[in-house]
């Protein structure tokens, strides 16, 4: 996947709940409010963005590497 596939893909994951968000936006009374919404969105971009452009997260961070990880990331394994 080229860049420009990967920057569409990351878009169209998050433009319906970016639609949403500015329909409603001038509904929103409570500055307090306001910003939860403004903050949970930038979270939702931030998770997609990870995933879409580095790949599915990790189910646990602290599950062990295996070694073709390490390998493949040119770093050498502790002993």
């Amino acid at each position: 996947m080229d860049s420009k596939e990967k920057v569409d893909a990351i878009l169209e994951s998050i433009r319906e709940e970016l639609r949403q968000f500015v329909e409603e936006e001038s509904q929103i009374t409570s500055s307090t409010e306001y910003e939860e919404r403004v903050l949970a969105l930038s979270r939702k971009f931030a998770v997609e963005l990870i995933a879409k452009s580095q790949g599915e997260l990790p189910k646990s961070r602290n599950s062990k590497k295996s070694d073709d990880q390490f390998r493949s990331a040119g770093i050498k394994k502790r002993s």
